[in-house]
């Protein structure tokens, strides 16, 4: 369990080392080299637990999904009654990785990190279910991040509480 833990630790300081770095320089000027610099971390541990072509993106997904977890963990009653909002409440409160990963055009590695939190069956026979719920919540999210995060998140809730409603009466008229 030791091992788990310093691996976690290892890749939280080189996502944050990342991240840091993202605040003041575009995401495609920031090297390996200096990522491990910044977080202290020789290269051979960085290549030990991540490979080259993804390896940056691979960090960030880390990061959001790691946070996303604890974040879980912490709300953990709340969830149960609606996940929904506790999902939005995250992401609100990690905007600036949002934000962040956006403006540097981490969509797929954005995409990735959703996925991953879905806590969605992944059996085949849910598969298209799934992917309808994950990247329409996405789009939603793509969409606030683009905004800025003008909003909150129960104003985001209620926007799709809303086009859900609009949406079944729109199909109670057609029958």
């Amino acid at each position: 369990m030791k091992k788990e833990q310093s691996t976690k630790f290892l890749k939280l300081c080189l996502a944050d080392a990342l991240l840091k770095m993202m605040e003041s320089n575009s995401y495609d000027s920031i090297n390996i080299n200096a990522i491990c610099k910044q977080a202290g971390v020789g290269r051979t541990t960085y290549y030990r637990y991540f490979d080259k072509k993804n390896s940056k993106e691979d960090l960030l997904v880390f990061k959001i999904i790691y946070e996303w977890k604890a974040y879980t963990e912490r709300h953990k009653e709340e969830a149960q009654q609606d996940s929904g909002i506790v999902n939005l409440r995250f992401v609100y409160e990690n905007r600036k990785i949002f934000r962040l990963m956006y403006k540097n055009g981490l969509i797929t590695a954005l995409m990735k990190a959703f996925n991953q939190m879905s806590e969605l069956p992944r059996e085949k026979s849910s598969s298209y279910l799934r992917a309808f719920f994950v990247y329409g919540y996405f789009g939603v999210f793509y969409q606030w991040i683009e905004y800025d995060f003008d909003e909150t998140p129960e104003q985001i809730q209620q926007h799709i509480k809303d086009t859900i409603l609009q949406g079944l009466k729109e199909k109670e008229k057609q029958l």
